[in-house]
């Protein structure tokens, strides 16, 4: 029983040790994303905009073409930083799950909280993806009606409704194979 307790907590420890991958990307992206805002930056030498070089243009009260666009770059920014905030938080937790001492239950409640802090950062990060693009495509475009009504939607069943379907289908028993058939196998 021991031994099988061991091959578990090996199995749940490379488990974390790829969830901390992912959770470390997300927090690079959007990390970067951070940093390269849609509708750019001030540019130094515009006359309109003396005292604002290297703000976000789309967050500027008076740029009238972003008016419109504003509220889409508010909630690409706290997205983003949510996608961030998460799975850096899923980062630390993995990164916990390395100390010394640890049995397969604190590893498992580890591995299953980290993951639920993973997925809600991955659908932030997308959320920051679909307000980003809307922030800086024109609100007739074709575009922008498609991201609203066909990839937010479509993105949304696609991940909950398999991840749906993968927590509450339980795999039945592995079958055990007989001793006869087995040491008959040989004869």
């Amino acid at each position: 029983m021991a031994g099988n307790d061991r091959r578990a907590e090996e199995e749940i420890r490379k488990a974390i040790e790829n969830h901390m991958i992912v959770a470390a990307l997300i927090v690079i992206v959007t990390f970067a994303t951070g940093f390269t805002l849609p509708g750019g930056y001030v540019q130094s030498g515009s006359s309109s905009n003396e005292g604002n070089e290297g703000m976000a243009v789309l967050s500027l009260p008076d740029n009238s073409t972003a008016i419109k666009h504003r509220h889409f770059f508010k909630y690409f920014v706290v997205a983003d930083g949510t996608a961030m905030v998460l799975s850096m938080c899923a980062v630390g937790i993995y990164f916990l799950a390395a100390l010394p001492e640890r049995n397969k239950n604190s590893l498992l409640a580890t591995l299953i909280y980290g993951y639920c802090l993973t997925m809600f950062a991955m659908v932030a990060m997308v959320i920051a993806f679909v307000t980003g693009l809307l922030a800086v495509l024109p609100r007739s475009s074709m575009a922008g009606s498609a991201i609203k009504f066909i990839v937010l939607p479509a993105f949304l069943l696609l991940f909950f409704l398999p991840g749906w379907f993968i927590m509450t289908v339980r795999p039945g028993p592995d079958p055990e194979p007989e001793f006869g058939a087995v040491a008959g196998a040989g004869a």
